[in-house]
């Protein structure tokens, strides 16, 4: 192997949105549990995860536009985890 010439290593999309997901669901919980200190259901606590699955099965079937975007996916899962926590502290 070449020192000379990098080598990148591409994530691809399933990984990144995966990764948003799981940060999502974590930080909810967390901040659920011990900034506004109340006690929810797990169901509660795993919505971010949800857009993930929509994502897995719409995905195949968008070859352009806006649901092809990981941009797309990553800012809903961004927003339904930030509605969940506006819900939740309400």
């Amino acid at each position: 192997m070449d020192s000379t010439t990098e080598t990148e290593l591409s994530i691809p999309d399933d990984v990144w949105v995966a990764l948003v997901a799981a940060v999502c669901t974590v930080g909810l919980s967390l901040v659920i549990r011990f900034v506004l200190g109340q006690s929810t259901s797990l169901l509660v606590r795993l919505v971010p995860i949800f857009p993930y699955f929509v994502y897995l099965f719409v995905k195949k079937n968008a070859d352009s536009g806006p649901l092809s975007s990981l941009w797309t996916w990553v800012a809903l899962i961004v927003v339904v985890t930030l509605g969940v926590l506006g819900f939740v502290a309400l």
